[in-house]
Parts: structure tokens; C-alpha cells; sequence
């Protein structure tokens, strides 16, 4: 029998998938389910949205489902540039933008265009789970600095230590995931100096730059000269609430970078979803995905309090912070798994068994994540988010 490839068997299965599928599995098995797992939307796209797509695939059918680009539809480009300078005041050329299979194709594109195995990467801990997976997948040594403290801001000594001329990549996301938290200011600017003076690749994932409560988005792209090193990073899947298409983008000043990136691109995927694209394209440009924004923010505001108000109540051991952007909560349940005699992950799979109830165990996101779970809170009304705390809460203290 022919072996399988030791690359990928090095690689640990994502205890987030699994955790995931199993409560897609018990659902399907009949279970009453509360999932907080899965980190996407919790209405479907606008209707209008849909329709305008669907009357433009009948009238243009072929064009509508045709190959399309490697770099993307020029419409859907010259649309997030337009984008891109009225939020950010940022100017981007089109030809400075690649349309990928989702935020995800565009870190592996990233990752394999600014790095070579051995390389160091800095990340944020904790942060987003499959980052780690990444850079262990293209072998490469993490440095990072822990997010502490009620606002998760990291400490900007570590910084400026971990990151320097032996640097090849920076990860930076904000609003973040697992923790919701907008970094500071302050905290930008010093990342984007240090990126600058080190001569760093720093990689900025905005996949929730439009989803904040209150406050507001920093753009790191107008510190120092931070453009020349940025690779800009966002994804249809939050705001357009197309997580199934796997759409997003990527962008940077550097037309070298971006010339490998559409290498790399027409050997991995060819082309992305162009209907989807079409559909990004007619959402941007007529402002309806303003609008929708609009009806959907408030919502996500009211669950996020409902959350929120629910684990003070019911966890009052529990440390959490109320996040003003993104789609989680990350509550520190130490106290009472101390208590349980359990950890985070054994807490998660437990849980789900015996309850019903997805959270995602914090270590999977990190080594500062231990003792955390994080709960997704846009994905249900309020009434069946109250009702799958409390029975976390009830398995907790029993």
C-alpha cells in the first residue's frame, strides 16, 4: 500500500471542525441543539441582493457563469477600491487586487508568497485557530505575545521584542477572533513602526471591519510608511453573509507581491466563484449592502447584550468582557473548570454531549486561550441564546 504523505500527517485534524460537525451531527440526529461554534452570520443575505443576482444570472447566463479572471471580476476590484478609499481613505488601484476563494485562499497565498519554511511569523495569542494550523503547514516558528486584560490589548515591551529583523511575517486581525477586541491605536501604530523599521510582511485581517457595535475600525494602513510592507486581507462571508461561496481579497501596494500571489493563484484554485463575484459586485455598487448592514448590525447588538447579561448572571465567576465589534464572546470559565477537574477541550466535547450546547475550547486558539471557550452570539435569537447559557451554566455547577 502506497503511504501517505508524512507532510500532511504531521498536521493535527482541527478540533474545531470536529466539534463543529459533531453539532451538525447530533441535529441531523434529532438533538435539540444550541450552537455556538460556527463563526458566521445569523440572517441570510438581503433579498434584494439575491434577487438583482439571480435576474442578472437569467439575463446573463453565460457571462454570469463563466471563468472568470484569475485576478477577479474588474468590476468586483474597481468596487473594493471604491470601497477602500471611502471607509479607509485608502487608495488601491484594481490591479493591486486579487479576488480569492474566500479570506482563506488569500492567508495560504500570503503565507506561501512572503515566507519559506523556517521562516518566523508573529502572531497575537490567542488568535483565530487556523493561523496556527497555517504556519505549522508551511513549517513555520510562531513567536507571539499574549492579549491580556479585560480589552485583550497585548503588551507593547513584547512587541518590541518579538518582533524584529528575524521577522518574516506579522499577522495582525482586528476586530479579532476569538476575542471581539479592536486594538488600540497606540498598539497599531507601534505594529505598523516596527513592521517598517524591521523590514516585515505584515499580513491585516479585516474580516470584521464592518461589524462593530461601537467604537470604531482603525485603518493601520495610514501609519508610517505601512503600505509598502501591508497585505490587506478581507472576506464577503461576514458582512455580505455568503459564507458558503468562499469569496474575499486581497490587496497590496507591492506589484511584485502581487504578481506571485496571481501565480500562485492560477496553479491552486484558477479562478473564484463567479457568481458570487457578480453578487459582491451588485451588492457594492448599488449600496445595498449598506443598507442591509444597517437592518443587521442592531440585531447583532441585542444578541451580543442577551449574551452578554446571560453569563454575568448565571456564570458569575466566569471573566468576560463585553466585545464592541465582531461576533464573540471569549469568557474565561477557569473557575469552574478548575472546580470540574477539566479543561477547556474536555469542557467542549462534554458539553455538546451531554447538553447540546457548541462552545469552542479557548487552547485551540492559543496558548493564552486555556481556561476560555468562545461563544459565537449572532447565530440565534436572543430567547435560545439565554436558554443554551444556562444550560452550560447548569452543567458547570452541578
Amino acid at each position: 500500500m502506497r503511504k501517505i504523505s508524512s507532510r500532511s500527517q504531521k498536521i493535527s485534524p482541527s478540533l474545531h471542525r470536529l466539534i463543529s460537525n459533531k453539532m451538525d451531527e447530533l441535529k441531523r440526529k434529532g438533538v435539540e441543539t444550541y450552537n455556538f461554534t460556527q463563526g458566521q452570520p445569523g440572517f441570510p443575505p438581503d433579498e434584494n441582493i439575491i434577487k438583482a443576482t439571480f435576474e442578472h444570472a437569467l439575463k446573463n447566463s453565460f457571462d454570469h457563469y463563466r471563468y472568470l479572471p484569475t485576478q477577479g471580476l474588474p468590476e468586483l476590484r474597481t468596487d473594493i477600491s471604491d470601497e477602500l478609499k471611502e471607509s479607509g481613505g485608502i487608495s488601491i488601484d484594481p490591479s493591486n487586487i486579487v479576488v480569492t476563494s474566500g479570506g482563506i485562499e488569500a492567508l495560504h497565498l500570503t503565507f506561501y508568497a512572503t515566507t519559506d519554511p523556517g521562516d518566523r511569523a508573529f502572531f497575537l495569542d490567542p488568535t483565530y485557530s487556523v493561523y496556527w494550523d497555517i504556519a505549522n503547514m508551511y513549517n513555520l516558528k510562531v513567536d507571539s505575545c499574549e492579549q491580556n486584560g479585560e480589552d485583550f490589548q497585548p503588551d507593547p515591551e513584547c512587541l518590541k521584542e518579538k518582533i524584529n529583523r528575524n521577522t518574516s511575517l506579522i499577522l495582525v486581525t482586528s476586530p479579532d477572533n476569538p476575542t471581539s477586541r479592536i486594538l488600540s491605536e497606540d498598539i497599531f501604530k507601534l505594529i505598523a513602526d516596527l513592521a517598517v523599521d524591521n523590514d516585515v510582511w505584515l499580513l491585516y485581517d479585516e474580516a470584521y471591519r464592518n461589524i462593530i457595535y461601537e467604537g470604531k475600525h482603525v485603518w493601520i494602513q495610514k501609519y508610517s510608511r505601512t503600505l509598502e510592507k501591508l497585505v490587506g486581507l478581507d472576506t464577503f462571508s461576514k458582512d455580505l453573509a455568503i459564507p458558503g461561496l468562499r469569496l474575499g481579497y486581497l490587496y497590496a501596494e507591492n506589484k511584485d507581491l502581487i504578481k506571485e500571489v496571481l501565480k500562485l493563484k492560477g496553479i491552486v484554485s484558477i479562478s473564484s466563484d463567479s457568481s458570487a463575484q457578480w453578487m459582491a459586485h451588485i451588492a457594492l455598487s448599488s449600496g445595498m449592502l449598506k443598507i442591509y448592514l444597517s437592518k443587521v448590525i442592531p440585531k447583532y447588538r441585542s444578541r451580543r447584550d442577551a449574551a452578554y447579561e446571560t453569563i454575568r448572571e448565571f456564570l458569575p465567576e466566569a471573566k468576560v468582557t463585553k466585545p464592541i465589534a465582531g461576533m464573540y464572546l471569549f469568557p474565561d470559565l477557569s473557575p469552574y473548570l478548575s472546580k470540574k477537574g477539566m479543561d477547556d477541550t474536555s469542557f467542549a466535547i462534554k458539553l455538546s454531549e451531554e447538553k447540546g450546547v457548541g462552545v469552542l475550547p479557548g487552547s485551540i486558539f492559543g496558548k493564552a486561550g486555556k481556561g476560555h471557550v468562545r461563544i459565537t452570539f449572532v447565530t440565534m435569537q436572543e430567547e435560545r441564546i439565554k436558554k443554551g447559557i444556562k444550560l452550560m451554566s447548569e452543567f458547570l455547577t452541578a
